[in-house]
């Protein structure tokens, strides 16, 4: 299966980013990660030494600009890079809707919410 294809099954456009999040279990301390890409349904990151597994529940914050959000989400894919290194994708299971809007409007411009998530 090629990238592209996987690319088209997406719910969510994705927006490339090289931010740091700081990502925890829902009730630990945080830890760091960096983001690959975000979008209004989940975001994709690669952490450090945190050994997470499929299913997990994540808190996620994250800065774009000058706005850092915090979202929580369920780990959707989860793959060892090496001994230390995961590259994850989080679903987003909490998110308001003041967030919601702000993600939505720092998309690629013409994307739109889907009609139940206005």
């Amino acid at each position: 299966m090629t990238e592209h294809s996987t690319f088209d099954r997406r719910k969510y456009p994705r927006v490339r980013t090289e931010a740091l999040v700081s990502i925890a279990r829902v009730d630990t301390r945080e830890s760091l990660a960096h983001a690959l890409d975000v979008s209004i349904g989940g975001i994709r990151f690669q952490c450090v030494g945190l050994e997470v597994d499929l299913g997990e529940t994540l808190r996620v914050q994250l800065t774009i600009g000058a706005r850092t959000i915090q979202v929580v989400g369920q780990l959707v894919r989860v793959t060892d890079l090496d001994g230390f290194t995961q590259e994850v994708a989080l679903s987003f299971t909490e998110v308001d809707p003041e967030t919601l809007r702000f993600l939505s409007s720092s998309l690629p411009e013409g994307y739109e919410l889907e009609p139940d998530e206005k």
